[in-house]
C-alpha cells in the first residue's frame, strides 16, 4: 500500500483517508487496563519513521496473496464507505461530512468531495498470522499468544477533500478511464498530466477499540522488525511512541526525506520524495482532533504550507 501511495499519492481524492485507514489497521492505539474494552485512540501527533521495505518484497508473490486472503477473512464490515460525492462549497461539505471542513483563504478549489465513513471489526487469527510470518522466512518473530481471537473495532469518520489544479476524477469511472489510457498507451505520466494537482484531505480522528490485553507496542515492534529494523532499533523506537495518540507514518528509507515544520499553529511533518519524472510531497498535521494531509506531485511543497497556513 505504501509503495502505491508514494508512486502516485493523488490518484484518488480519498487517498489520504485511505492511508490513515491502513495505518490505523496496522497500529491501533490502546493501553493496558485489565478487564476493560478500550476506546481511547485519538490521533494527536504525527510521527514519521524511515523504514527499509526490502523485507516486504516477498509480499508480491504467494505470501502477499495469502496475507490478503487472511485479512479479507478476518474483517467484518459494519459500514462500507461510499464513492466520493462532489459538492459545491466547504459549507455543504461540512453539512455532509458532519464536521467543520476548512478551506484556504484566497484559493478556489477545482473540486470538493466528501467520502462517507466506514466501520469494521478485525479478528486476529494467531495461528494463521504466525504461519504467514514463518512462510515469509521470519519465524524468529513470534506473535504473543494473547492476540489470538482478539477483536479490534475501527470506526472511520467521513472525510472531505479539496482539489486544486488539474486532478484526476475521484470516481470508478475516472479510474477505469486512466486504466484504459495506460493499457492503450494514450496517456502521459502522472507527473506530466497532474503536475499542478494538490489535494487537501481532512478527517476526524478514527475511533479504535481493542482488548486491554492486546500489547500494541509489542505488535508494532514485530512489524518494524519485519520491515528491516533490528530488534534493538524497533524496541527503542516503540518505547518512544504513545500508541494511544500517535499516527505513525512509515516512509521508504533512502527514497524520501522528512522534516518537522510549524504549520497551522501546530507542528506537522513534511515528507518529500524527489524523482526525475514526478517529485512528490505530503504535509501531515493534527489540529483539534482533525487529521489533515496535503499531497501533490512536483517539488513545490511550499504551496502546501501556504495552503495549510491560510485555512479558515
Amino acid at each position: 500500500m505504501f509503495k502505491k501511495w508514494f508512486a502516485f499519492p493523488v490518484v484518488r481524492v480519498g487517498s489520504a483517508a485511505l492511508l490513515i485507514l491502513a495505518l490505523v489497521l496496522a497500529f491501533p492505539g490502546t493501553r493496558s487496563l485489565a478487564g476493560e474494552l478500550l476506546n481511547l485512540f485519538r490521533v494527536q501527533h504525527v510521527t514519521v519513521v524511515p523504514v527499509d521495505f526490502t523485507g516486504m518484497e516477498q509480499l508480491n508473490g504467494a505470501v502477499g496473496q495469502n496475507i490478503s486472503q487472511l485479512i479479507s477473512e478476518s474483517v467484518t464490515m459494519q459500514k462500507k464507505p461510499s464513492d466520493p460525492v462532489n459538492v459545491a462549497s466547504a459549507d455543504e461539505a461540512s453539512q455532509l461530512a458532519g464536521f467543520n471542513v476548512r478551506a484556504p483563504q484566497g484559493a478556489t478549489p477545482s473540486r470538493i468531495s466528501v467520502m462517507s465513513g466506514a466501520a469494521f471489526t478485525f479478528t486476529i487469527d494467531r495461528a494463521k498470522a504466525q504461519a504467514l510470518l514463518n512462510e515469509a522466512g521470519r519465524s524468529d518473530l513470534v506473535l504473543p499468544q494473547e492476540v489470538d481471537g482478539a477483536d479490534v473495532s475501527v470506526n472511520i469518520p467521513s472525510s472531505a477533500s479539496l482539489a486544486f489544479g488539474t486532478c484526476p476524477e475521484p470516481s470508478k469511472e475516472g479510474e477505469a478511464e486512466r486504466e484504459r489510457q495506460r493499457e492503450t498507451g494514450t496517456s502521459g505520466s502522472p507527473g506530466r498530466i497532474y503536475k499542478d494537482c494538490i489535494i487537501l484531505a481532512q478527517i476526524p480522528s478514527p475511533q479504535v477499540s481493542a482488548p486491554a490485553s492486546l500489547d500494541i507496542a509489542k505488535l508494532a515492534q514485530i512489524g518494524l522488525e519485519f520491515t528491516g529494523m533490528t530488534a534493538e532499533e524497533a524496541a527503542q523506537f516503540t518505547s518512544t511512541v504513545d500508541w494511544t495518540s500517535t499516527l505513525l507514518v512509515p516512509i521508504p528509507k533512502n527514497a524520501a526525506s522528512y522534516q518537522q515544520v510549524p504549520v497551522d499553529g501546530v507542528t506537522g511533518a513534511l515528507i518529500e520524495r524527489p524523482t526525475d519524472d514526478a517529485p512528490q510531497f505530503a504535509l501531515l498535521w493534527v489540529k483539534d482532533g482533525i487529521i489533515y494531509t496535503i499531497g501533490g506531485l512536483g517539488d513545490n511543497s511550499q504551496k502546501a504550507l501556504e495552503i495549510a497556513n491560510s485555512l479558515q
